[in-house]
């Protein structure tokens, strides 16, 4: 603290400089995640408060060393596939997919690091009926800046519905984003 009972812009850099998660997936806009949160529930639960997260009712429950676990119980909004049209769609697999293997990767570097999904391949199984699912992600291999992630998903009965494999891209600092009205380029801020 400075002399005058204030943090000081050193300190003030400091604690920016050490707040995780800043990846590309969000920002924490209260300042509330600092310091190492690696298997922490604050970390994964800076995922769970994502909008795109919540939404989709999906809970990320651990997110430590390249591993991330997911909880989904699906409502009828979810469901449309298989026999009957009772599965859960391959869209919203697809989609919770992406987000628990980018929880996986961002767990290595305890978020600090912007990412982006490259790609994403999902296959599917088994027709997903029987809640709650559960998607498991797993890092296969990390370079400086391609990450390689295996994810599945399965059923309360330990079936395996679907499987994903993902790439992601690492970056160092964010990109700015282009502006209003002009083609995307690779400025950084």
């Amino acid at each position: 603290m400075s002399s005058g009972g204030t943090p000081s812009e050193q300190e003030r850099k400091a604690k920016q400089h050490d707040q995780a998660p800043g990846g590309a997936q969000g920002d924490d806009p209260e300042g509330e995640l600092v310091g190492d949160l690696r298997g922490t529930p604050r970390f994964f639960e800076y995922w769970n408060r994502m909008d795109a997260v919540n939404w989709m009712g999906v809970r990320i429950v651990e997110s430590a060393d390249g591993r991330a676990l997911a909880r989904f119980e699906p409502e009828k909004h979810h469901r449309g596939a298989g026999v009957g049209g009772r599965a859960v769609t391959g869209a919203t697999q697809a989609y919770i997919f992406d987000f628990v293997t980018g929880a996986a990767v961002s767990s290595l570097s305890h978020g600090a690091a912007p990412q982006v999904t490259v790609q994403l391949e999902c296959m599917y199984h088994y027709p997903a009926y029987d809640p709650p699912l559960t998607f498991e992600a797993h890092v296969q291999t990390a370079g400086r800046q391609i990450v390689f992630v295996e994810a599945t998903c399965t059923d309360c009965n330990g079936r395996v519905c679907s499987r994903a494999n993902a790439i992601y891209r690492r970056f160092e600092r964010r990109i700015a984003p282009a502006d209003e009205g002009s083609a995307a380029t690779d400025r950084t801020e």
